[in-house]
């Protein structure tokens, strides 16, 4: 099958390379979201180590990082306790963001306290030309802060709109901190000081509450939200994912939900419209990991369309997709394509330790709920029993599964929308967004258009056959986009990342658009085999960053693309992608857009 993408492995650094036998290598916690991050301006890569932020220069073009980070960030710390998952390390992160916020790139920490901080990278950037000795670590003190608020609770999901400048930040308290920053009627980017006012401010003519001073409020939900992403580029909508499954579209002017999606696969649906119950203890159903928050919402995508290449009804009849009536358009058989090197049960069946050899099973009874994981959780240094006296517990299982892998077991489709708000008729909220639960992914064509072509696959991180039951720790709550190649990447703690292309197509006798994704590449894989997977480490991923390699980052006067001389048009640029894990084993690799696999639009051919 054609790559619209090519991924090139660039380097496999592990920490016997990098760290000394007399050097710490830096702590890491467990059970957390994205804890790494790359700048798309300078050459930066972040690291959360439980209470501070590494920083590092990679170096090109493997992408390695040296053991000893450039700059250590210490977030400061509010003296607020909120409720969190680790009480030996209060303050510890649960998720670091990059992102634009008007014209400057911030870095956005999340912690387990509540405490949610802001730093511009610019910052970070002079503090470390300031150096005297490019060979010694630089001085965090003139780093300040732009942002130090702490929202009730551990804090999870982090979102931001560069257009609009707003922040939005969910808690375990179940609710949802909206920052709107005042809005300038120049074009220059306003300070983004929480204590700043400015003279001339505007409220944009889409939205209905005052932009003139820096505006704050509350969204509220029933569950944990471990993430957060903002639709359109009017800023006016906003995805949360929950827990109890449900993907929530926000309408943020009239302050309520608008449309609520709920999608998945479950042995106890008894109708596509019925969708399991959630309760104090987890999903009531009878699905062997429900224990486990089997059915709960990890994240989104809000896909630009733009980035979408063409795909041929042809073409897209080879990927076998199938049709499951009144539900999605399932794409699962597109994992056919790819084979691992070996068989690891414990990539399905049992939670990856945090030191080597610490690999322990997991029965369904004694998998952690996310109620427990978001509230309750094993403290950052938690391990459990080695593995030895699993062995025979392992070949038994996997034999059990061979047997008992069936479709059926799969469980039934749901799928349910509930259409809260009325349409706001407009025309631009035409891009498809992608949903991210605990095991599978779907793509909605559209917000508020009724479509029965929601796209589904099944576990796509896993191959072979059908296992009953993924550890607790196998979730979505990886996941980047690059518009630019037109490419979307999640990744599990398990060790793998998948790269996506989005592709549009259309229906016979439909002049609608009807977008889809194929899936290009499994991360790692074997360098000789781009469609075999490699044998991952066997300790957790705890992110998965991207950005454009050295020499092609963003400048304030660029937009997406850089200029080809030759052609005088935008050429997409080659873009970074780094895998770290718990045992510092960092696995990187390139993504870039051959201009021979760009495929004409056929809209757009003059005959």
């Amino acid at each position: 099958m054609k790559k619209h993408i090519a991924c090139i492995p660039t380097s496999k650094q592990n920490a016997e390379q990098r760290f000394s036998y007399h050097t710490q290598p830096p702590r890491l916690s467990s059970w957390r979201c994205d804890l790494t991050a790359l700048s798309r301006r300078y050459n930066l890569y972040f690291l959360a180590s439980t209470t501070s932020i590494h920083v590092y220069e990679p170096e090109f073009p493997g992408q390695t990082l040296t053991a000893d980070p450039v700059l250590t960030l210490h977030p400061p710390d509010t003296g607020v306790r909120g409720f969190g998952i680790d009480p030996l390390e209060p303050h510890s992160v649960n998720r670091i963001l990059v992102e634009y916020l008007g014209n400057e790139e911030v870095l956005l920490v999340a912690c387990d306290d509540g405490d949610v901080i802001g730093y511009r990278t610019v910052t970070i950037h002079r503090a470390l030309q300031r150096r005297n000795n490019p060979n010694e670590p630089a001085s965090e003190d003139d780093v300040h802060v732009f942002l130090h608020r702490n929202v009730g609770a551990s804090a999870w999901g982090l979102a931001v709109h560069r257009d609009a400048r707003i922040i939005a930040i969910s808690a375990n308290t179940h609710k949802i901190t909206i920052i709107a920053y005042a809005l300038a009627e120049h074009t220059q980017a306003a300070d983004m000081s929480t204590n700043n006012t400015h003279e001339s401010f505007k409220s944009t003519p889409q939205s209905p509450f005052c932009r003139r001073n820096e505006n704050i409020f509350q969204l509220y939900t029933t569950n944990n939200l471990p993430s957060l992403s903002f639709y359109h580029s009017s800023g006016r909508w906003l995805l949360s994912s929950c827990i109890d499954g449900q993907t929530i579209l926000w309408d943020l002017h009239l302050k309520q939900k608008a449309v609520t999606y709920q999608f998945g696969w479950c042995t106890s649906a008894k109708d596509i419209s019925i969708t399991p119950w959630y309760g104090i203890n987890g999903f009531t159903c009878t699905c062997l990991s429900a224990s486990s928050v089997l059915h709960g919402a990890w994240g989104t995508i809000p896909l630009d369309a733009r980035s979408a290449h063409y795909l041929s009804s042809a073409e897209e009849k080879a990927l076998e997709p199938e049709d499951v009536p009144d539900c999605f358009l399932d794409v699962t058989a597109q994992k056919k394509w790819f084979t691992a090197e070996t068989h690891n049960p414990s990539m399905s069946n049992f939670v990856l330790g945090e030191s080597d050899d610490e690999l322990s099973d997991v029965d369904d009874d004694g998998a952690e709920s996310l109620e427990e994981q978001t509230q309750a959780e094993q403290p950052s240094d938690y391990t459990q029993e080695g593995s030895a006296q699993y062995q025979p517990y392992q070949d038994s299982l996997w034999r059990a599964n061979k047997v008992l892998g069936t479709v059926a077991s799969a469980g039934k489709p749901y799928c349910a929308i509930e259409r809260s708000s009325r349409d706001p008729g407009d025309k631009e909220l035409e891009d498809p967004f992608v949903i991210l639960t605990k095991e599978d992914i779907f793509l909605v064509q559209s917000p508020f258009r009724a479509s029965k072509h929601t796209v589904s696959m099944r576990r796509p991180l896993h191959l072979g056959e059908w296992v009953p039951s993924l550890a607790p720790q196998d979730r979505h709550c990886f996941f980047s986009q690059i518009p630019e190649l037109g490419v979307f990447i999640i990744g599990s703690p398990i060790g793998r990342a998948a790269v996506f292309s989005l592709y549009w197509t259309k229906d016979q006798g439909n002049p609608r658009r009807r977008y889809s994704f194929k899936l290009e590449y499994l991360l790692p894989f074997k360098a000789e085999k781009e469609n075999e997977i490699a044998d991952v480490p066997t300790e957790r991923l705890v992110g998965v960053a991207v950005s454009p390699i050295q020499g092609m980052f963003d400048k304030p006067e660029e937009t997406a693309g850089i200029i080809d001389p030759e052609q005088g048009v935008d050429q997409p640029r080659r873009w970074r992608v780094l895998m770290y894990y718990m045992n510092h084993t960092i696995l990187s690799f390139e993504l870039s857009k051959p201009r021979e696999s760009q495929s004409p639009n056929p809209e757009e051919l003059v005959v």
